[in-house]
């Protein structure tokens, strides 16, 4: 059976005959049409499951994230520990840029963006790996996540920017840090449990 494709022009509203040499009432019901031409068009290319896409974010994007796809957005815990940085002379000199202190309380958290949120959703139902684990669909996993602006699927030429080793269950993953914060954030993901990984494994992740 042939899929149904969606319908792409409005059935235009028009005024009895009465009124169509009224300009002003010709003037409403041409901008009407147009109004609803382009509601049309804009839901049409919403493609709600799509979650790369820049019309799907914020609120939008945690009710396609649930609704579809059963999954929610989680909260980034900063800190399982008390940290305070700042008394004068209590740091290395320079260590720590002006303005910048960071004071932060076991257990805190902070909000996941959508540009995380949504590489995460692409780690966790691309399909285009399989199903089965091994070192090489992990490191298509963490180089597409790296590459993947929004959750995009790259052309993934190569994986050599991804260091995988493994000793008795234990998976080490060595990354760069090319200056977005990307590659530190996958860290925290992969520490917090963010991004589905066989649970028999234990996995390490440095970044450079």
């Amino acid at each position: 059976m042939e899929a149904q494709q969606p319908v792409s022009k409005t059935i235009p509203a028009y005024p009895f005959i009465q009124f169509s040499d009224d300009e002003d009432v010709v003037a409403f019901f041409s901008a009407y049409n147009e109004i609803a031409q382009e509601y049309l068009d804009a839901f049409n290319s919403l493609t709600l499951p799509y979650w790369p896409v820049d019309m799907i974010s914020g609120s939008l994007l945690d009710w396609i994230a649930e609704g579809i796809y059963g999954e929610t957005r989680k909260k980034v815990q900063t800190s399982q520990e008390s940290v305070a940085k700042g008394p004068y002379n209590s740091v290395e000199y320079n260590a720590i840029a002006y303005a910048r202190l960071k004071n932060y309380t076991p257990g805190s958290t902070d909000h996941l963006a959508d540009e995380y949120f949504k590489r995460i959703l692409t780690w966790n139902f691309y399909k285009g790996d399989g199903f089965q684990f091994s070192t090489a669909w992990l490191k298509r996993r963490v180089a597409r996540f790296l590459h993947g602006p929004a959750g995009l699927d790259p052309v993934l030429q190569h994986t050599f920017d991804v260091s995988v080793t493994s000793n008795a269950g234990m998976f080490s993953i060595t990354i760069t840090e090319m200056g977005d914060g990307i590659a530190t954030f996958l860290k925290t993901a992969i520490e917090q449990g963010m991004v589905k990984l066989p649970f028999i494994y234990t996995f390490n992740v440095t970044v450079n």
